[in-house]
């Protein structure tokens, strides 16, 4: 492709509503996905490893890309599938420096695998006792593979990144990526071993049943990057009018998820934050499905009692008999109240965040549980339009006594 088509990723990339959505969020999806992109941008192309070890230049540059490669493992062990093919890529392409391609690698991932080991053992266990190692890698892999611990939190069908990860994430642009890649040349063989990539990630992720847009996301670069081969060899009298297109679909749904959809769950954070340093909140208990709001991370007042209904893994008990605590809620919220909010490791709270939508609920008896309480309505936050999930309809509601 070269380095023509730069001003068109340049562009592509900041009119994605989906980077606009996902890549300033605290996510440990959006660092994989950075270390990924610097990775890549320092692997070997097929012109440096024709002097490779012989160009000390070429050879720091693949030393630093599997440094990187190496950080975006550690943020989440299953980056792996990605340098999994390109090395494995890499060896087969340049059979005679194999045992250099292998070598660097297997140094390199131990040196950072080790400090890893060390930093976390230290870190969960206050000592660096080797009878104690905290093996984080083999953990995720463990939990989330093998045990399918995952599945908890929800199963979607083995097409679900094709049906929907990809077209949602790409929208208006998914036509200009099919037409870039059939527009690279065979002899790219970069470039195509790229959509390789993206091929082989999205089947990998694919034969897993827990899906998440969020789980595809440091191949999403690789994406834009035919979006933007497409965009530049489409012909030159209909260029200015797709990117026009592209700007008015991408850009005004970027703003609207940024802006205003969802936002009632972190304004009430700041609400809760700024009541708090006026010592008008004094514990806080959310009744919402778990990890619905930002929580500490805009709060940030430990002095605060606050809890939310919790969705931990069952890592110690039987998964087909195992409901956690939000589920549990929402089963029979009135029920709930009367038996686990109260009670001396749970009081009422002074304020109680919830969703308009359960008001409604078991037939408007939370309401007036709430009013019996000495609870009233003290703040209102639109939250959004719609949203799949009928446990979040609704303005954010805080109830006061």
């Amino acid at each position: 492709m070269g380095n023509t088509i730069a001003p068109y990723l340049l562009f592509i990339t900041l009119c994605s509503w989906y980077n606009f959505f996902i890549a300033a969020r605290t996510l440990s999806n959006t660092v994989e996905t950075m270390f990924t992109v610097i990775a890549l941008n320092y692997w070997p192309s097929n012109v440096y490893w024709c002097n490779f070890l012989f160009n000390i230049p070429h050879t720091r540059n693949y030393r630093i890309s599997l440094l990187w490669a190496s950080l975006a493992c550690v943020m989440r062990p299953t980056n792996a599938l990605i340098w999994i093919f390109s090395g494995l890529q890499l060896a087969a392409r340049f059979s005679g420096r194999r045992i250099a391609v292998l070598l660097n690698a297997a140094i390199i991932v131990a040196i950072i695998l080790t400090a890893n080991i060390a930093l976390d053992t230290f870190i969960y266990s206050k000592e660096l006792n080797v009878e104690k190692l905290v093996l984080t890698p083999i953990n995720f892999f463990k939990i989330n593979v093998l045990q399918s611990i995952s599945l908890i939190y929800g199963v979607h069908p083995w097409h679900w990144y094709i049906s929907q990860g990809v077209p949602v994430i790409l929208t208006t642009m998914l036509p200009f990526a099919l037409y870039g890649y059939r527009c690279t040349p065979d002899k790219a063989k970069d470039a195509r071993s790229l959509g390789h990539l993206i091929i082989w990630v999205l089947g990998a992720y694919s034969l897993l049943s827990h899906k998440e847009f969020r789980f595809i996301f440091p191949v999403v670069p690789l994406m834009l990057i035919f979006v933007a081969n497409g965009l530049s060899n489409i012909p030159t009298r209909w260029r200015k009018l797709s990117a026009i297109a592209l700007m008015v679909t991408q850009v005004p749904m970027a703003l609207y998820l940024s802006l205003w959809h969802q936002r009632g769950v972190t304004d009430v954070m700041l609400w809760i934050r700024e009541q708090a340093n006026n010592s008008s909140v004094h514990s806080v208990g959310v009744l919402m499905p778990c990890h619905s709001t930002p929580w500490q991370s805009v709060v940030h007042r430990s002095d605060v009692d606050m809890w939310f209904l919790t969705c931990e893994p069952p890592l110690h008990s039987n998964e087909e008999e195992y409901i956690d605590e939000a589920d549990r809620f929402y089963a029979s919220p009135a029920l709930f109240l009367e038996k686990e909010i109260g009670q001396p490791e749970r009081p009422w709270p002074t304020h109680l965040v919830l969703f308009e939508n359960l008001l409604e609920m078991d037939n408007a008896k939370i309401k007036e549980m709430l009013t019996k309480s000495g609870y009233r309505e003290c703040a209102r936050f639109f939250n959004s339009h719609f949203h799949d999930d009928w446990r979040r309809r609704g303005d954010v509601l805080v109830y006061c006594r």
